[in-house]
């Protein structure tokens, strides 16, 4: 979002060359510029014993109902991408995260957003999910590969993630 007026006064906003970064919008009331803001999402791969778990969401966006991707979330204000990964496994599957491993962050274009992405491993115990889902399942990796093929960032996580399990067993 580019903001045109002073979200603190409501004065309309001029341009500053800041440094490196040109135009930026400025506020000549307050004196402080008013950098672009975009929304901040995880998205986290959970997975126990060489599973992975993707869910299927009731349709909606353009998420075809046969369609897995992974758990995926808005990070909340005063919450960390930590705490929003563990909330939103949490909520959408019922598991506890034992460890989270930041494994990168994605522009996602398509929604102007930043996604961070994280390695979950999960605790024993039955989905529960929320109202978001229709259903949740574990993949083995090929499986899981196949479901994630046709994501945008899904996809790039998931063969991050196998890419470090590699390294590790190596």
């Amino acid at each position: 979002m580019r903001f045109k007026y002073c979200p603190d006064c409501a004065a309309k906003l001029s341009t500053k060359n800041l440094g490196d970064e040109m135009n930026v919008p400025w506020c000549d009331t307050c004196g402080k510029p008013w950098f672009e803001m975009f929304p901040c999402c995880i998205i986290a791969i959970a997975h126990r014993d060489g599973k992975y778990a993707l869910i299927r969401q009731h349709s909606c966006d353009d998420v075809k109902d046969d369609r897995f991707i992974c758990v995926s979330g808005y990070i909340k204000p005063d919450e960390t991408a930590q705490q929003a990964a563990k909330r939103e496994i949490k909520e959408e599957l019922g598991l506890d995260v034992l460890s989270l491993q930041l494994i990168s962050t994605y522009a996602y274009k398509k929604k102007q957003m930043l996604m961070i992405g994280f390695s979950a491993e999960v605790g024993e115990g039955d989905f529960i999910l929320s109202d978001e889902l229709v259903e949740a399942r574990w993949f083995n990796a090929d499986e899981a590969r196949e479901k994630l093929r046709n994501t945008s960032v899904g996809n790039i996580l998931f063969e991050e993630i196998i890419a470090q399990e590699s390294k590790k067993n190596d």
